[in-house]
């Protein structure tokens, strides 16, 4: 029985696999004013685009914009993934 409460787990945004739709959750509190003024919040949702290699940045689409983001950064973001989440 739900009860009006969403199953789907949380996870860090830097394991969410490419393509997923996913509500940001939880942003962590020393990067909230940085990630707003990239047009990061909780409650947007997103999608992973892509991942660069050797340690590169997440890129995610939020909207019509793509904005990089360190994996220190993606790994501190909590997101709920599904269905157009």
């Amino acid at each position: 029985m739900n009860r009006g409460v969403d199953a789907s787990p949380s996870v860090p945004l830097v394991q969410l696999a490419a393509g997923i739709d996913a509500r940001v959750v939880s942003v962590p509190s020393e990067d909230v004013e940085r990630l707003a003024a990239e047009g990061i919040h909780r409650g947007d949702i997103l999608q992973v685009e892509t991942r660069l290699p050797m340690g590169g940045p997440v890129v995610v689409r939020l909207g019509r914009a793509r904005v990089a983001l360190a994996q220190r950064v993606a790994a501190a973001i909590l997101v709920q993934p599904g269905p157009a989440a």
